[in-house]
Parts: structure tokens; C-alpha cells; sequence
């Protein structure tokens, strides 16, 4: 019998799976109850609306996002930081190619839908961005917030244009394209 801490995970970890394939407005609580195996009634136990399970899968990605910088924070230069940033994104090129950006995706629809949520997802993003600038301002960047901006913006619009076209080369082309910017500094 599953605990109650892994009935609440399972229902993160479907939301979070469904909620970037679909969208938040297109998921429902009973799509999430489903596809957790946890029954639609015991879902209100763990999150009274649907917007307490996105503050839960935002809190997910957010310590998601803490764990790849770890990972990123032991190379030896903020330029091999990048590097490795970028090179993270290749890696998930297949399911950001089907699906786009988890954060980026949610972000846009939050910001046409409005709420309260709306700014808890968006410092994902400006996370994201922050960490590369300081990458930059590492490096002697007297630019390094424009840098950490434009390098965010860029990745993500990367990133829309291999789902729009369907094509993971695209992230492998363009990325690359990334690190060999990158590599001059």
C-alpha cells in the first residue's frame, strides 16, 4: 500500500507529466488522478484546487532547476557552467522538442491566463537568467545581466522553434551554435 508521501509524489510527478504535454488550463485534477493511480476523491486530501498542485509542481521544478546547478557548479570556470547548461539542454532535446520548455511553456500560459500563480512561475525563468549572468559577471562581463538574459531568451526560443518544426536537430544545431558563442569568452 502506497503512503500518503507517495500518493502526494505520484500526483506531482503526473501533474508535472501532464501539465507540460498539455498545458494547465487543458489538465484536469481527474486527468492527474488517473494517470497517478490515486482515486479522484483522495486528490482534494493532498491539494484543495488546481492551482495548490501547480505551486507543488513549481516548487518541484524550481528544485529541480537547484539540482542541475549543482551539477553545473562543479566545473572548474563559469564558462565550462554554460557549457554544461547548454549541454543539459541538448540532452532533453527529445522531450522539449515534442512537448516544449516545461517552465517556458508554463510560463507563456500563465502569463495569458493571469493569477496569482502567474509570478511564481515566471522566477523560474528570471532563475535561469540570474544564473547565467552571474556565469558572465564571473567572466569580468560588465554585460552580464544582458548576457544572462539573451542567453535564456535565446535558449528558449531554441527550443520553440524545434517544437514548432518538430526537430530535435534543431536544439543540436542551434545550441551548439550557443556553446561555440560561449566558448569565446
Amino acid at each position: 500500500m502506497r503512503t500518503t508521501t507517495d500518493k502526494r509524489k505520484s500526483l506531482v510527478k503526473a501533474g508535472r507529466r501532464l501539465i507540460h504535454s498539455k498545458g494547465f488550463n487543458a489538465t484536469t485534477l481527474a486527468d492527474i488522478a488517473q494517470a497517478s493511480g490515486v482515486p479522484l476523491g483522495n486528490v482534494y486530501y493532498y491539494f484543495r484546487t488546481k492551482e495548490e498542485l501547480l505551486d507543488a509542481v513549481v516548487h518541484e521544478q524550481e528544485d529541480e532547476f537547484r539540482s542541475r546547478v549543482a551539477r553545473f557548479e562543479k566545473a572548474a570556470t563559469p564558462q565550462a557552467r554554460l557549457l554544461a547548461f547548454l549541454d543539459s539542454v541538448i540532452e532533453s532535446r527529445m522531450s522539449i522538442t515534442r512537448h516544449g520548455c516545461p517552465v517556458g511553456s508554463l510560463s507563456q500560459e500563465m502569463n495569458k491566463r493571469g493569477g496569482a500563480s502567474r509570478a511564481r512561475v515566471n522566477r523560474q525563468l528570471v532563475a535561469r537568467a540570474q544564473w547565467a549572468s552571474a556565469q558572465f559577471r564571473e567572466m569580468g562581463r560588465t554585460d552580464a545581466q544582458e548576457l544572462g538574459v539573451w542567453l535564456t531568451g535565446s535558449v528558449q526560443g531554441v527550443i520553440l522553434m524545434a517544437n514548432a518544426l518538430n526537430d530535435p536537430a534543431v536544439i543540436e544545431r542551434q545550441i551548439g551554435q550557443l556553446k561555440a558563442w560561449v566558448q569565446k569568452f
